[in-house]
């Protein structure tokens, strides 16, 4: 593993990336916020104001994605309008094949050859050795085991330079590839320390910053890109 540190640290650098938003309550009082994220509206809008729902900003609703509704290892809860339920479910598959470690959920979050060219330029020769790393890279900030139980996806990206520079990784490793749909969104997760000690903690609040990850509708099917 000690062979790997130059490259663990280009793998942090993608995954910790700034944004604007800041954190104000404590890590449980946060994932507890979450969870009343039923409501239509996430801000009270005045009674003589006359506008609809589907002409409010990323956050105007929030649904929840749950493993008893849908095949998907760990919940997500996130607006509709903008991640489908089949796209979110990625997301869920993405985390939990970090914190479990297990490569087969990767394979599932990530196009084949997008995988192979994550491999490649990180220098690792499988899917597992991957997880590692980047189990190894997230727990310097958690400070202990840990494991993902829910992914809290809570803006879109709007910056037209970042979102073409997330365009033109995936068109160099997939040019022949139809992609129908790129989105790209500031994603955080609440995990809960191994061994369980009761409490739900904020990825965000650990890395002090988002995550940032792309959906793309690569060949009729969704998948994870950063």
């Amino acid at each position: 593993m000690k062979s790997f540190t130059a490259r663990a640290s280009a793998l942090l650098a993608a995954l910790v990336m700034t944004a604007s938003a800041s954190v104000s309550c404590n890590d449980k009082d946060e994932a507890d916020e979450h969870d009343h994220h039923d409501h239509d509206l996430v801000e009270e809008i005045p009674d003589d104001v006359n506008i609809k729902l589907d002409e409010t900003p990323y956050g105007g609703q929030f649904r929840k994605l749950l493993p008893e509704e849908f095949d998907t290892p760990i919940g997500v809860d996130r607006d509709p309008r903008y991640l489908s339920d089949e796209e979110a479910a990625k997301l869920a598959d993405y985390f939990y094949a970090i914190s479990e470690k297990k490569p087969e959920y990767l394979e599932k979050a990530l196009h084949p050859d997008y995988l192979k060219s994550v491999l490649e330029k990180t220098g690792v020769e499988s899917a597992q050795d991957y997880l590692d790393i980047e189990y190894d890279l997230i727990k310097q900030f958690t400070g202990t085991d840990y494991s993902f139980d829910f992914v809290l996806v809570d803006d879109v990206v709007t910056d037209e330079d970042e979102l073409k520079g997330y365009d033109s990784a995936v068109r160099a490793v997939l040019p022949n590839a139809k992609i129908t749909s790129e989105k790209a969104f500031l994603v955080n997760c609440t995990y809960t320390s191994v061994p369980n000690d009761g409490g739900s903690y904020s990825l965000k609040e650990r890395l002090d910053s988002y995550v940032t990850l792309c959906i793309y509708t690569i060949d009729g099917e969704p998948y994870v890109v950063f």
